[in-house]
């Protein structure tokens, strides 16, 4: 189901315009490849919980959902946890930095996305395998973000 707005997230057009700017990114992505971005707060990770009771973790609220299919699409999805969000990649966010994320949707906001993870507003679940994301054509992404998941060796 897509809205024009999303509580959390702002303008679903904001994001939609800024996905265009960034058209290249997504251009050797394979279509159904995606990704997505909820809050912490509805996320289920509870702080201190080890990393094997990840996929068990429920959750609650909406995710922003960025999907390859005629270009990088964005929606809203409804998200119950980490077992049913179909994504390859998740990235859980702070308050902050969602409000930091969507104050940069006219600028660079990948920037932004990199940042914050450095500085931990956001973490990030791999939900594929290194070689499935290198399959599905997630380098370029990866590597615009700051993250060198795929390594040096192939």
């Amino acid at each position: 189901m897509q809205t024009a707005t999303l509580s959390a997230f702002g303008e679903l057009t904001d994001w939609q315009s800024m996905l265009d700017r960034h058209a290249e990114l997504f251009t050797e992505m394979l279509p159904g490849s995606a990704v997505g971005f909820v809050p912490r707060a509805g996320s289920g990770i509870q702080p201190g919980k080890h990393v094997a009771g990840l996929m068990n973790a429920g959750g609650e609220g909406e995710m922003l959902a960025w999907e390859v299919g005629d270009g990088m699409r964005a929606s809203l999805r409804r998200y119950s946890g980490f077992q049913d969000a179909k994504v390859d990649l998740l990235f859980v966010a702070e308050d902050g930095a969602i409000e930091a994320m969507r104050n940069a949707l006219q600028g660079d906001t990948l920037s932004i996305i990199k940042r914050q993870i450095r500085q931990g507003g956001i973490m990030f679940y791999v939900m594929r395998t290194k070689y499935e994301l290198q399959d599905a054509g997630y380098e370029d992404f990866l590597d615009n973000l700051g993250l060198a998941f795929l390594g040096a060796c192939r």
